[in-house]
């Protein structure tokens, strides 16, 4: 049974009772009962070995079919949205920021028709407040601001806030079950993004495969060796590379927050002065509930430099832990932004086709 549909817009009254991750537990030998260490494990990377499942289980005292199992099961409830590679946009050449736009109300759906056909709006939100429509963009480094022009021009008369992350202080989002995201705030991914030498074709093949979907299997690196030519211990040598150099940041799943029972994110925007965001952003990242956090431009229509992003059970819980944060920083200029409706939420994609033309402002 899969938790109820989220109604965009309102915050469902009742909490889920029974979690895909609770029907799991229920359909693997008693002794491997998974918990939450196996979920969040799976979240921060497998080891990049022939047997991936069986390493795990090694550390976490399960077994190897009881893991692969488990792994299989958040496919087949859904909460698994793809597992495979999460690269460091810079090191692969390319360039990402976000973006936002003030919509009337009655043109918004076709204006966001309009644009999320590019592929390289990745994320795409309603959120409360003005701005109302936020997205992120990414393109080959020296392609942004031409591809962001199109966007805009596809949006019409609405100005476009071009808001590029301008310093990291906390990347990569991990859910845990019952105690609210949990992060493993790696200070080496933060400062990913060195230039990497420039691929050959093969290997711009890899990372064509590796932003799709890995199948789950005994040894899915075997499995996607065959499929790619390589013999498996030289496509792991060259993923263990590509992971020192940054370039994968790791080989993990991505799972749908909502069908874990968090359904009340906000993006939580604080203006601070140039003095005080280095600690302020430092306080933030140390909450296990921010799983992003930058600084980014501020502008005269929307003041703030300082954003987290926040995901809880409730909006109640939510508004607690925004002014927690903003105790803990000694922060007050604040506001919450609760994300309304997901348009889009897919992975970047390099090295593929051209992007399409957009539809232009006063078509669908």
């Amino acid at each position: 049974m899969r938790p109820n549909s989220h109604i965009p817009g309102r915050q469902p009254p009742l909490q889920i009772s029974r979690s895909p991750w609770h029907i799991m537990e229920t359909e693997i030998m008693q002794s491997e009962k998974p918990d939450q260490d196996l979920l969040i494990a799976l979240q921060r990377g497998v080891p990049l070995e022939r047997r991936p499942w069986a390493a795990l289980a090694r550390t976490l005292g399960l077994t190897e079919a009881g893991v692969l199992r488990s792994a299989q099961e958040l496919f087949e409830s859904g909460v698994a949205r793809r597992f495979g590679a999460v690269f460091d946009a810079q090191s692969l050449g390319y360039r990402s920021t976000l973006c936002a736009a003030d919509i009337p109300e009655d043109e918004l759906e076709a204006a966001v028709a309009r644009i999320t056909p590019h592929p390289g709006i990745t994320h795409c939100y309603r959120r409360d407040g003005h701005p109302n429509l936020w997205f992120t963009l990414t393109a080959p480094d020296g392609e942004l601001e031409g591809e962001l022009a199109r966007v805009a021009g596809a949006l019409g008369r609405y100005a476009v806030l071009n808001l590029p992350a301008l310093r990291k202080f906390k990347v990569e989002a991990v859910f845990g079950q019952s105690e609210g995201p949990q992060v493993r705030h790696d200070p080496a991914s933060a400062q990913a993004g060195l230039p990497a030498a420039p691929l050959a074709e093969r290997e711009r093949e890899v990372v064509r495969r590796l932003q799709a979907s890995i199948a789950v299997t005994e040894d899915p690196f075997g499995l996607l060796a065959g499929e790619l030519g390589y013999a498996p211990d030289d496509l792991l040598a060259l993923l263990k590379r590509w992971e020192a150099a940054g370039v994968i940041r790791r080989i993990a799943f991505v799972l749908r927050h909502r069908q874990l029972g968090f359904l009340a994110n906000s993006m939580c925007v604080w203006s601070v002065a140039a003095g005080g965001i280095e600690s302020a952003g430092a306080s933030m990242a140390h909450s296990p509930h921010v799983t992003h956090c930058y600084e980014r431009p501020a502008f005269p229509s929307f003041p703030f430099n300082l954003y987290a992003m926040i995901h809880a059970k409730t909006r109640e819980q939510a508004a607690g832990i925004f002014e927690r944060l903003g105790l803990d920083a000694g922060l007050s200029a604040g506001r919450m932004l609760w994300s309304v409706r997901e348009y889009k939420k897919t992975s970047p994609v390099f090295f593929c086709e051209t992007p399409p033309a957009l539809g232009k402002s006063g078509s669908i």
